[in-house]
């Protein structure tokens, strides 16, 4: 199986996300790396988790602005660094990884493309998906809103995104998870099926 568009799974919080995303060929797993924020994922955690997955890369996901950059990427084996605030893309990029800058706001993400070209790609996590129009540099574009299993394929297409991002979640208990929407998409994104 190979999807025909880049997908990234955010926030991923347990080995039933990773191991199932990791089989369906997605391109990155997110985990969020800051200790006491919501799905944190400790370094020994990580290293548990990132040791039963291969074929993906793995980004650590920055929620605040205060964060040391700097010291969170030495903890972890990472390849990319998503964090959410311009003042924070500098830094990010000092790191020599990846970076990753996430915003809900067009003008903002169309800013950081302009003034920072080395960001690998901006997660642009709104629904406006008629908006998408305006951006010039919508192939540098991750989209995390306003598509589902019916209408993946023709918005990827359609608007020239980079891809899209989703979100993981809690396990019901350890090994048991539901996957029905997650499932549905990346199938609907399978080049088997992809016309």
């Amino acid at each position: 199986m190979a999807l025909a568009t880049f997908v990234k799974i955010n926030s991923v919080n347990n080995l039933s996300d990773a191991r199932y995303c990791a089989g369906m060929e997605v391109d990155q797993l997110g985990f969020v790396i800051e200790e006491g924020q919501e799905n944190y994922v400790s370094p020994k955690d990580f290293n548990e988790l990132a040791g039963w997955i291969s074929g993906v890369t793995f980004v650590g996901e920055v929620v605040s602005e205060s964060a040391n950059l700097s010291e969170l990427a030495a903890d972890y084996q990472l390849d990319a660094i998503q964090v959410m605030y311009p003042s924070q893309i500098e830094k990010a990029l000092s790191t020599g990884l990846k970076t990753i800058f996430s915003t809900d706001d067009l003008l903002t993400a169309e800013q950081a493309l302009n003034h920072y070209p080395a960001i690998d790609y901006v997660l642009w996590q709104n629904d406006e998906g008629a908006s998408l129009h305006q951006l010039k540099q919508a192939k540098r574009l991750v989209i995390s809103a306003g598509f589902n299993a019916e209408n993946v394929k023709e918005l990827t297409n359609k608007t020239h995104v980079k891809g899209i991002a989703m979100q993981g979640g809690d396990e019901i208990r350890p090994g048991f998870k539901n996957f029905d929407e997650l499932a549905d998409i990346l199938e609907a994104l399978d080049t088997d099926e992809y016309v």
